[in-house]
C-alpha cells in the first residue's frame, strides 16, 4: 500500500499545525487551544525531572503544559527545517536551542514532532528529542557536553547565546583555558573544546590535526553551526587554520594565537621525542616536563605573579592521561606537516597575535601566517610570551569585540 508523502507543500493539515506552532511560539494560549482537539494526547518521553515530561490528555491538561513550558525554558532558538505529510499526519523536523530556567544551562537537540489531525483539530502530539541531555541539564549546573565522533570522545563546554565562537586550546592545556575569556563575551555563544588526548577527550589510532579539523568540522555541520568564529591557541589555533582552509564558507573570523603554520624545527625534535618517553615514565619525571613547558611558554614574572594560578595549570596537566597526551604531543609537534600552502585558501577575516617574549613560537612565524592569509593583520604584543590569552587577556578580549563590533573593519 502506497502513502502519499507531501514535503513542505501546503496542506490542511500541515496549516494547522504551522497555525498551533505560531501561536505556541507566541505564548498564545487560547489561540493554540483551538488548533488542538478537546481529547487530544500529548506524549512527552524522558525524565519526570523535566517539567514538560508525560503523558497527558484533554484540553485542561494541555493548557497546564502550555502554561507550564515557559516557567521552564526559555526558548532561544526553533527552528524548523522541514515538514511532511501524509495521510492525517504531519512530521515536522528542526532543531531547538532553550536556556533551562531551572539550572540557567543551554540545551538544544534536534527533534522530530509527529502531530496527528483528526477533523480539522490536533488529536495526538509526539516529540522525539535528546531526552538524555535534557535530564542531564536538570540535574546538573554543568555547561559540559559529550558526543562520540569518528568513535572517540569530544568534551566541550556551551554557554551563551548570539553569534558562536569556537575556542581551541593549546598543547598540554584543556577548555579552561578560555575561562576568562569566554566570562566576557556575554553576547556570543562561546564553545570550548577540550582537545583529543586532553582532559576529558579522547583519542584513537592515526589521528593528527587534519583529522582533528574534520571531526570538528563534522562536528559544526551536525550541530547546525553554519558559520562560526574560531579561535585558537598555538595547537589549537594550528587546527582552526586547517578548519578554515579546507571549509572556509564556514569560517567567518579566525583568531590565531601564539602559532605556526610551519612543521616543527628539526633542532627540536629530539627534545621532543625524549619528552614524548619521559610523559609515559613516572609522575614525577611528567612534573618536571610540565615545570619546563610552563617556563618556556610564560614569563619569569607572570609565573612569580600568578603562583597559584600556575599551581593549578600543573595539576590540570598532571591529570591528562599520559599516554593519549603523548599521543596528542607527537601528532601536534613531531610529526605536524606544513601548511603554509594552504594558507591562501583562507577566507575569513583573520588576526594574528604573537608574544614578542615568545620562543615556542616566534613572532616571525605569526607575521608569516598574517602576509599568506588573504584578508589577515598581524598584531605583535610586547612583554607577553606563548600565552597571551593568560598573560594579556585583555588584549584578546579588545580583538574579539572589536571583531564584533566593527565586522568590516
Amino acid at each position: 500500500m502506497n502513502t502519499f508523502i507531501n514535503l513542505e507543500n501546503s496542506s490542511v493539515e500541515i496549516d494547522i499545525v504551522r497555525q498551533y506552532l505560531s501561536a505556541f511560539s507566541q505564548n498564545d494560549i487560547q489561540k493554540a487551544l483551538e488548533c488542538i482537539h478537546p481529547q487530544a494526547i500529548w506524549h512527552i518521553d524522558g525524565d519526570p525531572i523535566v517539567k514538560t515530561v508525560g503523558i497527558i490528555q484533554g484540553h485542561i491538561a494541555i493548557k497546564k503544559w502550555l502554561e507550564d513550558f515557559p516557567k521552564a525554558f526559555q526558548p532561544l532558538q526553533f527552528s524548523m527545517n522541514k515538514l511532511i505529510s501524509a495521510g492525517n499526519t504531519v512530521l515536522v523536523i528542526g532543531r531547538f536551542r532553550h536556556l533551562v530556567l531551572k539550572t540557567q544551562t543551554i540545551v538544544d537537540s534536534d527533534y522530530i514532532i509527529q502531530f496527528t489531525i483528526e477533523k480539522n483539530k490536533i488529536i495526538h502530539y509526539q516529540i522525539f528529542e535528546d531526552s538524555l541531555l535534557l535530564s542531564e541539564v536538570h540535574r546538573d549546573f554543568s555547561h559540559s557536553r559529550r558526543v562520540m565522533i569518528n568513535g572517540i570522545t569530544y568534551e566541550w563546554d556551551d554557554i551563551g547565546d548570539g553569534s558562536p565562537i569556537i575556542f581551541l586550546h593549546g598543547l598540554f592545556l584543556d577548555r579552561t583555558f578560555w575561562t576568562h575569556i569566554t566570562q566576557n563575551l556575554p553576547q556570543n555563544r562561546c564553545i570550548s573544546f577540550d582537545i583529543p588526548g586532553h582532559a576529558k577527550s579522547g583519542w584513537r589510532d592515526q589521528l593528527d590535526l587534519d583529522g582533528i579539523a574534520e571531526d570538528i568540522a563534522i562536528w559544526m555541520k551536525e550541530y547546525c553551526i553554519e558559520k562560526a568564529t574560531l579561535v585558537g591557541h598555538s595547537q589549537g589555533a594550528m587546527i582552526a587554520m586547517r578548519i578554515a582552509a579546507q571549509h572556509s564558507e564556514m569560517v567567518e573570523n579566525l583568531v590565531l594565537v601564539n602559532s605556526s603554520a610551519r612543521k616543527e624545527d628539526n633542532d627540536r625534535i629530539s627534545i621532543w621525542v625524549e619528552r614524548e618517553k619521559i610523559l609515559l615514565s613516572n609522575p614525577s619525571n611528567r612534573l618536571k616536563i610540565f615545570k619546563d613547558i610552563q617556563k618556556l611558554k610564560l614569563t619569569p614574572q607572570w609565573l612569580e605573579n600568578h603562583s597559584n594560578e600556575a599551581t593549578q595549570e600543573l595539576t590540570r596537566m598532571m591529570d591528562h592521561d599520559p599516554s593519549n597526551l603523548a599521543k596528542a604531543m607527537k601528532s601536534a609537534v613531531i610529526d605536524r606537516s606544513d601548511i603554509t600552502e594552504n594558507l591562501s585558501k583562507i577566507t575569513a577575516k583573520t588576526i594574528v597575535l604573537s608574544g614578542e617574549l615568545d620562543k615556542a613560537t616566534p613572532p616571525e612565524l605569526g607575521e608569516e601566517i598574517a602576509k599568506l592569509i588573504p584578508n589577515a593583520q598581524h598584531i605583535l604584543l610586547a612583554d607577553v610570551a606563548h600565552s597571551i590569552p593568560l598573560e594579556s587577556p585583555q588584549a584578546l578580549l579588545d580583538v574579539m569585540h572589536n571583531l564584533f563590533e566593527n565586522p568590516t573593519i
